[in-house]
């Protein structure tokens, strides 16, 4: 029997949503730790893209706990699957980590207090550290804030950015602007930046971003040095085509964001490496930006909602 909304005055609902593809039983240390959080009142969505049964087979043994719900599908891509799971949620808010990363047993709590605290966030990022790992060989995606920032405006949005593997959404206000954009994120025509578009683009209707310390998730997505080169080229590619979009819909005050990204992040912090004397690196990142950024300009789009038009069922995920 799924979970039901609490009364008004106890803790609202929290949704928890994993997505995968074809990772087997990785999902199950995800799901366990989600499960064991101390917040009183959640549910757990796992949406399965996977083409095997092993997946499924893998978090069988969920499926007599209450609190969890399994969603099969045959769709493709981060942003179809994040939107299955924002459509089937309950709960007032949504939190969204990734198959490969453990999640504190105080998540839920803290996620949901931000929320709580601040009526007008309607995004909430929180910390995302690396597990062990051999550096010399590779690397884990991280996000590492020391302190907290509220983001109001878009000059501090320039310096919030957050990633997918710990982010939470208002649910409302999110299925209010359309859901994620399908045609970013993993698996998708420009490969990343779901997560980081969905939050400009509240950002955009008046909506607030969180970024918070208090909590961090652990990553276990370990990349080589080598995927690692090609995980730059998805993400500045990604994030190109996200930028542009608000720009084509007559946001031009947006263009503070996306010079920033483009200039400041994307090549003039690689070349300051010179002035520390090593060697330049990272600057195929400006010319990723703007590859992403002219191929979106070709692209059909609703302004609005902000996103690429062969997305109209996102929010369905049909």
């Amino acid at each position: 029997m799924d979970p039901l909304p609490s009364p008004s005055n106890d803790p609202p609902l929290v949704s928890a949503v994993v997505c995968t593809r074809n990772r087997g039983d990785r999902v199950v240390a995800t799901l366990e730790s989600i499960l064991a959080n101390d917040y009183p009142c959640f549910e757990v969505i796992l949406v399965d893209q996977s083409s095997e049964p092993d997946t499924e087979a893998a978090v069988s043994k969920f499926f007599r706990d209450p609190r969890f719900r399994y969603k099969h599908t045959a769709t493709k891509g981060a942003g179809h699957a994040r939107n299955i799971g924002l459509a089937a949620a309950k709960g007032e808010f949504v939190l969204y980590t990734d198959d490969d990363c453990i999640v504190p047993e105080n998540w839920i709590s803290t996620i949901s207090t931000v929320f709580l605290q601040h009526e007008r966030v309607a995004v909430v990022f929180c910390n995302v550290k690396a597990a062990p790992h051999d550096s010399e060989l590779g690397f884990i995606p991280t996000y590492d804030r020391r302190d907290e920032k509220l983001v109001k405006n878009l000059i501090d949005k320039c310096t919030a950015r957050g990633i997918g593997a710990g982010m939470a959404l208002r649910k409302n206000a999110a299925r209010q602007i359309g859901g994620f954009d399908v045609c970013l994120g993993p698996g998708s025509i420009f490969q990343a930046c779901e997560e980081g578009d969905i939050a400009v683009r509240l950002l955009l209707q008046g909506w607030q971003i969180f970024e918070t310390n208090r909590v961090a998730i652990v990553h276990d997505g370990f990349r080589t040095w080598q995927e690692g080169k090609e995980l730059t080229r998805r993400n500045w590619f990604g994030i190109g085509a996200a930028y542009v979009k608000p720009l084509r819909c007559g946001r031009i005050d947006f263009a503070v964001v996306a010079l920033y990204e483009a200039f400041w992040v994307g090549l003039l912090q690689p070349l300051a490496l010179i002035f520390q004397f090593k060697r330049p690196s990272g600057l195929k990142k400006f010319f990723y930006f703007w590859e992403g950024f002219f191929r979106g300009l070709r692209m059909p789009l609703d302004c609005r909602t902000i996103t690429y038009r062969d997305n109209a069922s996102a929010v369905s995920g049909q």
